[in-house]
């Protein structure tokens, strides 16, 4: 097996490799590493072949962190075919970003594969990686199986939902789907944003997503005034809910949740079989997670019996642990 940085005339064969991968994800998708080569100082693609056939990916990048430190992060990743040694391919991988931290003087390297299998903990732990304190994806996720017809569908919501979804319709709500309408959405997530007293990625960041293809901006407009939008990623076979946003004032058009049936009706038109909400949080979780609630029951509501998909979460390779400390103790200052 050879490891090597992938080229241009790599992208069909990176791309369908993904596809077909049991836990493939848009975040390793030749589309996502180019848009986010828009945000970040660096990225790098690494495939492993064997004779002549890709058998492992892992798409990376670097994070210029507050205090002027770095860190390297592979979203979902890295995937690797069951039909090869996971150890080797992974062995491969871990001695590139070793050199490649040193170059960078980085301070850790993050991964968070979309498994939840021992054997990767036993990889984790022979690398000197340990769980990080913050999962960069979530950790817990709704994903549902939209391979069903809408009665279906509807009959599995909770009756409340239905109801709102009704509601909505009711009430003229109206959905359309425009990427260029980037100014109504960013004023929604700016008082979202206040309102949940959170700290999302700026105005570039969303603007650039929304001229990738994959990417569609769901917006819901009321007497000619948008009052909730979702960022929504459809790749492969699953539809992503990435984001929302919505006007408070409003609430009680119950606009949220005639968004997301639109959305799961379009996934189905467009012969997806999964739709993912994109974090979740089980009962009685502790952490970053306990914060969710709120949101939880609303994606909940789409299929109350659903039990949630479960990862192992963001693990982390430290290279300058004394910088690492020094720099999350500042940083912990900066926040106060």
């Amino acid at each position: 097996m050879i490891l090597r940085e992938a080229v241009i005339n790599d992208k069909q064969n990176w791309d369908h490799f993904v596809e077909q991968h049991e836990n493939g994800s848009f975040l390793q998708s030749w589309g996502w590493a180019d848009f986010l080569a828009t945000q970040k100082s660096k990225t790098w693609r690494y495939l492993i072949e064997s004779d002549g056939q890709i058998v492992a990916v892992m798409f990376l990048f670097l994070t210029t962190l507050k205090l002027g430190q770095f860190s390297l992060h592979a979203p979902k990743s890295p995937l690797i075919s069951p039909e090869v040694n996971r150890q080797k391919c992974w062995d491969l991988f871990i001695t590139a970003v070793d050199h490649l931290a040193e170059e960078e003087k980085v301070l850790t390297f993050e991964l968070d594969p979309a498994v939840n299998e021992k054997e990767w903990l036993d990889l984790y732990n022979e690398s000197g990686f340990v769980k990080s304190d913050y999962d960069i994806q979530p950790r817990h996720t709704l994903i549902l199986d939209i391979r069903k017809s809408d009665e279906e569908l509807l009959a599995q919501m909770h009756q409340k939902a239905r109801y709102n979804i009704r509601l909505a319709e009711k009430k003229m709500i109206r959905i359309k789907v425009d990427n260029n309408s980037f100014k109504e959405f960013h004023e929604l997530l700016k008082k979202t944003e206040m309102r949940q007293k959170i700290k999302l990625f700026g105005a570039d960041y969303f603007k650039k997503l929304l001229e990738s293809p994959f990417a569609q901006l769901y917006l819901a407009e009321y007497a000619g005034r948008v009052v909730a939008a979702n960022i929504m990623i459809f790749w492969n076979h699953t539809a992503t809910y990435l984001i929302g946003a919505s006007d408070y004032e409003a609430r009680a058009l119950m606009a949220p949740y005639l968004l997301q049936w639109k959305a799961i009706k379009d996934a189905k038109d467009k012969d997806m079989w999964f739709y993912d909400f994109w974090g979740a949080a089980p009962e009685g979780v502790k952490g970053q997670e306990a914060a969710w609630a709120g949101f939880t029951r609303f994606k909940k509501g789409f299929s109350p019996e659903a039990e949630l998909t479960e990862y192992l979460g963001t693990y982390e390779k430290n290279y300058q642990p004394v910088k690492l400390g020094l720099y999350r103790f500042l940083r912990k200052i900066y926040k106060r």
